[in-house]
């Protein structure tokens, strides 16, 4: 693990003594659906941006008008409860003006509106749906937090259908045990400025609506990971979920089919990349592009 950054030092310093903590799990529990941070006339004006409502959801792709062929689908964070924000954007501009990528973000049902069945459902229909209307394009998931997680369970499915899978996978600070019932979970929650076990066990129990909180449609880590490919894993030692992580990564390295590169990102916050000044973040970023570019892990 690298020294970390003084404006790293700065934000975890920040973090822990703000009201952060409070703020955000009202807005996990009290979601607003005014959020409009990732639509067409938020982006740069040099980016084509391309919005559709499709199977009671919406998607928008956006690129600089003569993409590569790479084409990222980007499943945002927010504990499956909050629509993505500005940094989304900021990361899907970035991918796109320093790599010419093509992205799609994906809108999908979030609770208390819905549950794994109609978020997942939704999210294999929209991969099926890109791929159809860009067959010669090369498709990556990138999932960050409850993101990272549905990126998972969408390849666990994927496997399962026998359907194309795509060439790669990156996951930030994945969310994949909605059961929160690891007891090193515990000590972490001390330690992490912005998370806490009680909020996300409840969102946990509530986005998995009649099924089992450990059915790995819910909760990917109670799923099989062969043959899932490559993924690029980046996750921080001052999060909650930093446990969790861990038994991912164990079961990843495992798996027949499946390789991984992670970096465990020292004094870093859950979904860290979405302070996109960091260091840090900038550096994570490279890799990212680097990983979709090329298809080989480091």
């Amino acid at each position: 693990m690298v020294v970390v950054s003084l404006r790293g030092k700065w934000l975890l310093f920040k973090t822990q003594h703000s009201q952060l903590k409070r703020q955000l799990q009202q807005a996990f529990l009290k979601p607003s659906r005014r959020n409009n941070a990732v639509v067409p006339d938020k982006f740069a004006t040099d980016i084509v941006t391309k919005e559709r409502r499709i199977f009671d959801g919406r998607i928008l792709t956006a690129d600089s008008g003569s993409p590569l062929p790479q084409h990222v689908i980007l499943l945002h964070g927010g504990a499956y409860a909050m629509q993505g924000i500005a940094s989304h954007r900021e990361i899907m501009e970035a991918l796109i003006h320093q790599a010419n990528l093509r992205i799609t973000y994906v809108d999908f049902p979030l609770v208390p509106e819905a549950t794994v069945d109609q978020t997942l459902i939704f999210t294999l229909n929209v991969y099926d749906y890109l791929r159809a209307q860009y067959p010669d394009d090369q498709f990556f998931l990138l999932g960050d937090s409850a993101g990272g997680g549905l990126a998972l369970a969408v390849l666990q499915q994927l496997r399962a259908q026998q359907k194309s899978m795509p060439a790669g996978s990156i996951l930030i600070s994945p969310w994949t045990d909605l059961s929160m019932m690891n007891p090193d979970l515990q000590a972490a929650a001390r330690h992490d400025p912005y998370l806490t076990l009680e909020t996300l066990k409840q969102i946990g129990y509530a986005y998995a609506g009649d099924h089992a909180v450990t059915d790995p449609r819910v909760s990917p880590i109670y799923g099989s990971f062969d043959e899932l490919g490559p993924i690029l894993m980046y996750f921080g030692t001052n999060e909650l979920l930093h446990a969790d992580d861990q038994r991912l990564l164990q079961k990843l390295r495992e798996a027949p089919g499946t390789s991984v590169a992670a970096h465990e990102m020292r004094s870093m916050l859950h979904d860290y990349l979405l302070w996109t000044k960091l260091p840090e973040s900038k550096r994570t970023l490279k890799a990212i592009k680097q990983f979709i570019l090329t298809g080989q892990l480091e």
